[in-house]
């Protein structure tokens, strides 16, 4: 759009331009400097708009339930309507003094069907809620959320608090809330949270969904940059949240790893330095019947020290059997310990390449935006221009219809008369005799 508007201004074929295309062309400068009146004008006006709730993470469900959302103006005597998660509710004549409170809450089918049909089953278990200040909304987001992360508060705690006195009637403590849970909800990975989205009806995509392609047209793209931003920016924190996350646990599992394998490695050093000297008692054990044998050469000490050297023979054998067995043990571990290596750092390297094109894609949005805050300046300081241009022909014009008034006035005192002179002076544009 600006662009467009530039060509117009500079193309060969164009002039200055008319009264109608210059009062169009300071609207949309308007419009392209972040002024939000096309969302809400004034707190009596009322608009239709959707919400839609896409994700909830780090809900303790328990088994057989699933996530269903509620979306209500707070204020507003209106039953609870269940719906399930990507499913739009339409929100009809909200203003500036709007909240809406979206309520998230966990049931199986039997308790929603018996919230539906009053049946005597389980209701739905609240879960968490978030509220949303319209008027907050407008002033600091745009006027819309797109696939924005929130995170829930505990159920009735905002109730609570107001009737004891804590919040302000204003609503300035409920806009702060809501930025801070804005805010949080990327940060803060076991913390339940939701990702909502909540615009105009006509803000919403050619499907009719809130859902934002890259061919649309490019004033929609320009209005929407804003949620669309914070979008990504929320996306990007909460990947690098969840990389960090990540990296932590495979540190403390290595850590883990590591301590049962040096833990490992102790028992079997200590067990080989018994089978030594297991061993090396059988060697004595050995020797001192060799000598017994042939000093005494009974054959009762024989059989007595035969059996000691097949004692001390089958503990030897054993203590060699479990030798091996915690070698092999000690080989799988630290197998294990190099596997588990190699997946860690293909997980790292693929985070790294991640994180630089998310990096790009940063560094090309702040490129992009100062490109058009500088063609944005531009364009003013030509309308400023443009405007300075006017007031000067204007005062040119204005002096001399003066100057040819006179000079007929002199004329017609001197007694000369010019054929067709007072037809002629009179089709001057915005002139005429009296």
């Amino acid at each position: 759009q600006v662009q467009s508007h530039a060509e117009s201004l500079s193309g060969p074929r164009y002039g200055l331009p008319q009264p109608c295309a210059m009062s169009d062309f300071i609207t949309s400068l308007q419009r392209l400097t972040g002024g939000r009146e096309g969302c809400f004008e004034s707190a009596a006006q009322k608009v239709d708009a959707v919400a839609v709730c896409h994700e909830v993470r780090s809900l303790s469900l328990k088994p057989g339930e699933k996530v269903c959302v509620t979306f209500r103006v707070s204020g507003r005597r209106e039953g609870e309507h269940f719906l399930s998660l990507g499913e739009m509710c339409n929100l009809k004549s909200l203003n500036l003094d709007s909240v809406v409170l979206v309520g998230i809450w966990a049931s199986s089918d039997s308790g929603l069907a018996a919230s539906k049909l009053l049946d005597p089953g389980p209701p739905p278990r609240a879960c968490g809620e978030v509220r949303v200040p319209l008027r907050h909304l407008v002033s600091k987001c745009d006027g819309a959320l797109y696939h924005s992360w929130l995170m829930l508060d505990s159920p009735g705690l905002n109730d609570s608090v107001a009737s004891i006195g804590l919040l302000d009637a204003g609503g300035l403590d409920a806009g702060e809330a809501f930025s801070q849970a804005l805010n949080n909800a990327p940060r803060q990975l076991l913390q339940p949270k939701a990702c909502i989205s909540l615009c105009k009806v006509e803000d919403l995509g050619p499907s009719g969904q809130p859902l934002w392609t890259a061919d649309a047209p490019r004033k929609d793209r320009i209005a929407h940059w804003g949620p669309l931003l914070r979008s990504q920016q929320q996306h990007v924190v909460m990947c690098t949240a969840q990389h960090l996350q990540g990296a932590q646990l495979q540190r403390d599992r290595r850590t883990q790893v590591a301590e049962q394998l040096e833990a490992l490695e102790e028992q079997a050093a200590e067990q080989a330095r018994e089978l030594q000297g297991l061993r090396d008692e059988a060697l004595r054990q050995q020797e001192a019947s060799r000598l017994d044998s042939s000093v005494e050469g009974g054959s009762m000490s024989s059989t007595r020290d035969n059996a000691k050297r097949q004692g001390s023979s089958d503990e030897a054998a054993r203590q060699r059997d479990v030798g091996e067995q915690l070698e092999q043990e000690l080989a799988g571990l630290r197998e294990e310990l190099a596997k588990i290596g190699e997946e860690a750092n293909s997980k790292i390297e693929a985070a790294n390449v991640r994180i630089r094109s998310l990096r790009q894609e940063r560094d090309q949005a702040v490129r992009e935006v100062e490109q058009q805050s500088m063609e944005t300046r531009k364009l003013q300081q030509s309308r400023d221009e443009l405007s300075t241009e006017k007031v000067k022909l204007t005062e040119q014009k204005e002096a001399l219809l003066k100057i040819v008034e006179d000079l007929h006035q002199t004329c017609i005192g001197a007694g000369l008369q010019m054929p067709g002179g007072r037809k002629q002076m009179d089709s001057i544009p915005g002139y005429k005799f009296t």
